[in-house]
Order: C-alpha cells, then sequence, then structure tokens
C-alpha cells in the first residue's frame, strides 16, 4: 500500500512539473517519463508483493476423524498378523538395504531397550525404530498412515510390519499399565478450530507427552493438545529419547474436543490455540482388513471407568 501511495504522488509530481513549464523541453519530457516510469514499477512491486502475500496463505489442516487413516486394530487377528509379518511382510520391507526403514531397524537391533511389561523384543525394536529422529522414520510413517488407507487394502502399503509392531506393542502396555494418561502435544501448524463439542481422531500413530513443557522450542507453539487419553500407553521406558515422557496415542482412539482457546481470548495461554480433547471410544475401519472384508468396530465408554493417572 505505501508502494502505491509512493507511486502515485510521483505521478503528481512529475505532471506538476509538466505543467510549470509554459514550453515544454526535452528535458522536462524525460524527467516527467522517467518519473511515470518509476511510479509504474513501483505500483507493479506493490501489486506483486500482495498477490504473493495471498499465495502464501497459512495452511489449516483439519482436525476430523481421519477417514483415510490406516487404522487397523486387529483385533481378532492379531495372531494371523504376527505370522504375516515374519513370514512376508518383514523380509518385504527390509529387501531394500539402503530403506531409511533397514537403516533405523538394523541400529534397533542393536541399541534397544530390554522389553519388559509382556513385551517382547521385536515389540521394544519397533519403539526405538518410531522414537529414532535420525532417519525420519516417523514422519514418513505418520504420513502415510494418515492417508494410505487404500493402500493398505491394495497390498502396496510400505508399512504393515511397523504398524502391527507398534499397535500390538501399545495395546500390550496399555493393558498391563491399565491407565488413562492426561497428556500434551505441540505442534508448528494451525487446525481448523471450528471443531468443538466434535469427535475427532489424530488418525496417525501420535506422540504425546506427560511434561507439558517439553519441547517447546522443538516442537512449537502455534496449535496444542490437551489429551485425556485411555488407549495410549507410555513408551518412555523402550524410547531412544525417555527424556520427553512420551505416551504413544494410536490411530484408532477417538475423541471428543471439549474445549478450543486462543490468545486472542486468555492471555496467558501456554500456545496460540489449545486444543482439550478427551478420549471416548475407538474406531477401526480396517480392523482384520487383510484377512476379511473389513467391518468398521466401533467402541464407545466414558472415561471416568479407567483408572486415571
Amino acid at each position: 500500500m505505501l508502494l502505491i501511495i509512493e507511486a502515485l504522488l510521483l505521478i503528481s509530481a512529475a505532471l506538476g512539473k509538466h505543467l510549470l513549464f509554459t514550453r515544454s523541453t526535452r528535458s522536462s519530457e524525460g524527467i516527467k517519463m522517467l518519473l511515470i516510469i518509476e511510479a509504474l514499477l513501483l505500483i507493479s512491486a506493490a501489486l506483486g508483493k500482495d498477490h504473493r502475500a495471498a499465495a502464501v496463505k497459512v495452511k489449516i489442516f483439519p482436525l476430523d476423524m481421519a477417514l483415510n487413516s490406516v487404522d487397523d486394530q486387529y483385533e481378532g487377528c492379531r495372531e494371523k498378523m504376527a505370522e504375516l509379518v515374519e513370514t512376508k511382510y518383514m523380509k518385504r520391507e527390509m529387501s531394500n538395504p539402503e530403506s531409511d526403514f533397514a537403516h533405523a531397524w538394523k541400529l534397533a537391533v542393536k541399541n534397544h531397550k530390554p522389553p519388559g511389561e509382556n513385551l517382547k523384543k521385536k515389540h521394544s525394536i519397533a519403539i526405538y525404530v518410531y522414537t529414532t529422529s535420525g532417519f525420519e522414520v516417523y514422519k514418513k510413517f505418520n504420513e502415510a498412515d494418515r492417508k494410505d488407507k487404500r493402500e493398505y487394502q491394495n497390498q502396496t502399503y510400505d508399512w504393515y510390519s511397523l504398524h502391527f509392531l507398534l499397535t500390538e506393542a501399545v495395546q500390550i502396555l496399555n493393558q498391563t499399565q491399565n491407565k488413562c494418561y492426561d497428556t500434551y502435544r505441540r505442534t508448528k501448524v494451525e487446525f481448523d478450530k471450528d471443531v468443538l463439542n466434535k469427535e475427532v481422531r489424530f488418525g496417525s500413530f501420535t506422540s504425546s507427552s506427560i511434561d507439558r513443557d517439553k519441547g517447546a522450542k522443538i516442537f512449537g507453539t502455534v496449535s496444542c493438545f490437551e489429551i485425556h487419553t485411555c488407549e495410549g500407553a507410555e513408551v518412555s521406558e523402550y524410547s531412544k529419547l525417555p527424556r520427553e515422557k512420551e505416551v504413544l496415542i494410536p490411530p484408532y482412539e477417538t475423541f471428543n474436543v471439549t474445549a478450543v482457546r486462543t490468545r486472542r481470548r486468555q492471555k496467558d495461554l501456554w500456545c496460540d490455540t489449545v486444543y482439550t480433547l478427551k478420549s471416548s471410544g475407538k474406531r477401526s475401519d480396517l480392523n482384520c482388513a487383510l484377512f476379511k472384508k473389513p467391518a468398521k468396530t466401533l467402541t464407545k465408554y466414558y472415561a471416568e471407568y479407567r483408572i486415571m493417572l
């Protein structure tokens, strides 16, 4: 806007100069033309800036039921899937020794934490792989989990082994720990704010922490979550980064959004926007989808019946 005003002033000056001369001279005409050209360039630059500003509009991510999620919870087919992972999928997914997954898995085999709480070695390795930041497996894995529902059904999904082993690990730990957790999650992105009293899922394995102040500089303060999870499990004992006090939430857990607060209305808020989520049950649209036509499994409950940490 300032550039446009400046340009208009230049044009005005050029025209004013022109009027001061009773006789037009080459000098005055040249000066006038230069001023007008400069003004037009300023207007062009200003319009270009406005156009770029509009193009760089902040992306707002949906917060919904994540209907394209890979949300298999393997209820009724865990043994079959365990066999399939061992005999087929793990071999296929490790066949490229240079892949990030293969590198991360080999590293985890050497460095994983001793399994406890009814976990097996393979579960501890899977948690270590997921929490290892070096190869960023978790980023690619989570991105696929949020959208690869069709690929999962068509046998072209890339993460069958890790998805199953993480799911099984979280379920075993959840049963052993027998607790609901109040946790916190920070992000650097904006989510849809029109979600109050709606039901949502994260749609992928989602990291959260028992410690609200962990990772403010790393994970951000744009959109944050206060989460009451009853399907998640604390994995810090098996994590590559135990100091993060991580509770891992599975993609099939559903939540009611009970509050959406912003710093515009609450100045002392710990993030720009804070969503309060309360566990409401489970939804698995792909339950045992590799062994039969998937039938959506839906479990509702009131979280109060669980032991709360």
